[in-house]
């Protein structure tokens, strides 16, 4: 299952949980179920770098991450593109592993 959600307007809520809602969606969880997203990536450094500018905004640019068992791609113009991966494997684990992150760190 793939999910966009474009048109959402940037400014009601933050990228990190625009982030959180897309895959909590995705994978008909609710938000408080996904697990923390500070496990796979600085929520306030995925804020900050997709925050409005001032004038035409960002041209161009993506980040991608593994989070909660799925593909997360955010791009500059403010849509979240997430993606279920494929079954096999622990989900947490493999989002800590991909992100660099220490697995014994809470």
């Amino acid at each position: 299952m793939s999910q966009t959600m474009r048109g959402t307007p940037v400014a009601d809520r933050s990228t990190s949980q625009r982030v959180i809602e897309a895959v909590a969606e995705t994978t008909d969880s609710d938000p408080t179920e996904v697990g923390p997203l500070y496990h796979v990536v600085d929520p306030e450094a995925l804020d900050n770098l997709f925050a409005p500018t001032p004038g035409s905004g960002r041209r161009g640019g993506q980040v991608e991450f593994t989070f909660a068992g799925c593909d997360v791609v955010v791009r500059a113009d403010g849509s979240v593109e997430v993606s279920e991966r494929e079954a096999g494997g622990g989900a947490v684990e493999d989002d800590r592993a991909r992100a660099g992150t220490n697995r014994d760190r809470p």
